[in-house]
């Protein structure tokens, strides 16, 4: 992918730029401000390994667990966040690579919770390299965007050969049960899929609380958002095997027939973490032919 246009898609929208101006009582770069993991997954015979592992704090990650039965060489990898949430001026920047071959599941052990903010803002950018016949399963807990807080991420997955991916959020706009729904001051997410060069995906998400009066159109009057996008160039028919029921929801085709786009929105957090798990089985059992265990959150 050209430097120029992955530096555009890179950019920070700009209504960001009124926040980035603005000092945080504890400066940028701090101690405990920039969380860093920089993984490296590697496999050797019938086993991947965590070969190359560096984390900073408040980015932190747990030895890898194997306790798959239908794939005992798999690593089962945990984020923990030590301060329990996101503050302003909190820089997160992380780089995963699997090399050709590996394959690893990661997840994190709590919602992301973006606080209050009132100077400055958040972020996290992640890059995820994926070399041939690698295959990486992650899924990040929700994302709970407080009252007045400030949040933009984005992540790039760089693919190459037939490199395969379940990648899935769900964002949830405020804590629900405190009357806070749409009322953080902004939130950003970018994703982007590039395969050997060629942008493949790219979903951005822009919200801010100007929009709280036309939610109930962007979210059709359901609460949280789940996003899950699915790269593989040998793709099954899956929209009988996930099964929506009453879930609103949709799939599309990325271009050039290489994976699936699912949205689904409900008032049920519970119902989109099944459905996100759910379609996590039907990936996992069509790419390796086996089902997937049940997780392990610790």
């Amino acid at each position: 992918m050209p430097g120029d246009l992955l530096e555009h898609y890179r950019g920070l929208p700009s209504p960001f730029s009124l926040y980035e101006a603005e000092k945080p009582r504890l400066a940028i770069g701090s101690a405990g401000k920039t969380g860093i993991a920089r993984l490296r997954f590697a496999k050797t015979g019938e086993k991947t390994y965590l070969s190359d592992v560096f984390n900073q704090i408040p980015a932190r990650v747990v030895r890898p667990l194997y306790y798959d039965p239908n794939r005992p060489g798999m690593p089962y990898l945990i984020f923990v966040n030590p301060t329990g949430g996101i503050v302003q001026g909190d820089r997160y920047e992380y780089r995963f690579q699997l090399d050709e071959g590996a394959e690893a599941f990661i997840t994190d052990s709590m919602a992301t919770k973006v606080y209050k903010m009132d100077l400055n803002y958040a972020s996290r950018r992640a890059d995820v390299y994926l070399a041939p016949g690698s295959r990486l399963e992650y899924l990040p807990r929700e994302i709970i965007a407080f009252a007045d807080s400030r949040w933009h991420q984005d992540i790039a997955f760089h693919l190459a050969g037939d490199a395969r991916l379940y990648y899935s959020e769900i964002f949830c706009p405020g804590r629900i049960a405190r009357d806070e729904f749409w009322e953080f001051s902004i939130f950003s997410s970018k994703m982007l899929i590039e395969k050997e060069g060629r942008p493949v995906l790219i979903d951005n998400l822009l919200f801010g609380r100007e929009d709280k009066e036309a939610s109930p159109t962007l979210f059709g009057n359901k609460s949280f958002l789940l996003s899950a996008y699915w790269y593989s160039e040998d793709l099954p028919d899956i929209r009988e095997r996930i099964g929506f029921g009453e879930i609103y929801a949709g799939i599309s085709r990325m271009p050039y027939g290489s994976g699936y786009v699912i949205k689904a929105l409900s008032d049920n957090l519970e119902e989109l973490r099944e459905l996100q798990l759910k379609i996590w089985s039907v990936f996992r059992e069509h790419e390796t032919g086996a089902p997937a265990p049940q997780l392990r959150m610790y």
